[in-house]
C-alpha cells in the first residue's frame, strides 16, 4: 500500500469534508443511500481516492463526505471483498485512509447471514466479537501505513462503551437487535448447512464475508471500532439464499441501520449514561 497514495486520498477527504474527519462509516450490501440524504456533502467517486470500483450489485463505490450531527464523516458506499480477486490490503484501504484522515471511530456495517436460531431475517445484530476465518490478515507482510502494532490485541476488538451506546438506542426506536458473534469468511459461496452448523458450535451467530479484516485494520491503526450486521436470512432452517435475496433484506432494514448510525455519530463525545439520542 504506497502511502503516497494513501496520503493524496487522505487529502481530498479532508478538503470536502472540511476539516479532519471525525468518524468513518463503511456501508454493506445494499446500505448504500442510507445517508445520502442525512449527510451535508457531495459523494466523490472511488476512481478520484485512488480505489478500484467495486464488481458487486449493491456496493455503489463512491464516498459520501461531509457532514452529520455536526460531525465531520465519510461514508463508505461499497466495499473491495477477497472474492472479488483482491488482497487484504485491497479490502482495508478505506480504513486506512479513514485513518490517515483523522478519523478515530468507525462504523462497519454488513448484511450477514443468521446461525444463532434465535435470529430472524431483519432483526440486527450488534458485533461484541469476531472469528476470522478468511485466511488472511492485512497484518501479514509489509505493514500498512499508520499502523501502531503488528501483534494487535482483539479483546474488546468492538468497544464496549460503544456496544453500551448501541443498545440503548436500540432500545429508543424499538429495533430488535441482538449482541453476536460474527464470523468472517471468504465466500463468494453462501454456506452449506454443515458449514453453518458448524459455525454455530464454534460460537458464531451471525456470518458474512466482509468486516473482520477491517476491524484488524482499525485496531492497528488504533480507531474505536463499532459494528453493526442485518441479518438478511437464517441458515439454521435450510432455506436456499441469493444475493437478490440479500439485498431486498437489506434495504428493508436500511432504516433502522441509519438510525443506529446517526445515534452514535451524535453521541460520538457523550458518556453513554447520558447520552442523548437524536
Amino acid at each position: 500500500m504506497k502511502r503516497k497514495r494513501v496520503d493524496e486520498a487522505a487529502d481530498l477527504l479532508r478538503e470536502r469534508a472540511g476539516g479532519i474527519l471525525d468518524c468513518a462509516v463503511v456501508l454493506g450490501s445494499g446500505f448504500g443511500g442510507v445517508l445520502r440524504e442525512r449527510v451535508a456533502g457531495a459523494p466523490v467517486g472511488y476512481k478520484k481516492l485512488g480505489m478500484p470500483q467495486p464488481t458487486v450489485p449493491g456496493h455503489a463505490g463512491e464516498a459520501i463526505i461531509g457532514e452529520l450531527h455536526g460531525r465531520r464523516i465519510v461514508a463508505f458506499s461499497g466495499r473491495f471483498h477477497l472474492y472479488e480477486g483482491y488482497a487484504a490490503d485491497d479490502v482495508c484501504y478505506p480504513v486506512v485512509v479513514a485513518a490517515h484522515a483523522g478519523a478515530k471511530t468507525i462504523i462497519l456495517t454488513n448484511a450477514a447471514g443468521g446461525i444463532n436460531a434465535d435470529y430472524r431475517p431483519g432483526d440486527l445484530m450488534q458485533i461484541v466479537d469476531q472469528i476470522n476465518l478468511t485466511g488472511q490478515s492485512p497484518l501479514v507482510g509489509e505493514i500498512f501505513p499508520g499502523a501502531k502494532e503488528r501483534f494487535v490485541d482483539m479483546v474488546d476488538a468492538y468497544d464496549p462503551s460503544f456496544r453500551k451506546l448501541g443498545r440503548h438506542i436500540a432500545s429508543e426506536y424499538a429495533i430488535v437487535m441482538h449482541d453476536g458473534v460474527y464470523a468472517g469468511l471468504t465466500g463468494p459461496a453462501f454456506e452449506t448447512p454443515a458449514e453453518a452448523r458448524l459455525l454455530r458450535t464454534m460460537g458464531a451467530d451471525a456470518v458474512g464475508m466482509s468486516t473482520v479484516l477491517e476491524t484488524i485494520a482499525a485496531r492497528a491503526l488504533g480507531m474505536t471500532v463499532v459494528g453493526f450486521s442485518l441479518i438478511t436470512n437464517v441458515h439454521l432452517t435450510g432455506q436456499s439464499t441469493s444475493h437478490a435475496e440479500v439485498l431486498d433484506a437489506s434495504q428493508r432494514g436500511a432504516h433502522d441501520i441509519a438510525r443506529l448510525i446517526e445515534g452514535i455519530v451524535a453521541n460520538l463525545d457523550v458518556p453513554v449514561g447520558a447520552a442523548a439520542v437524536e
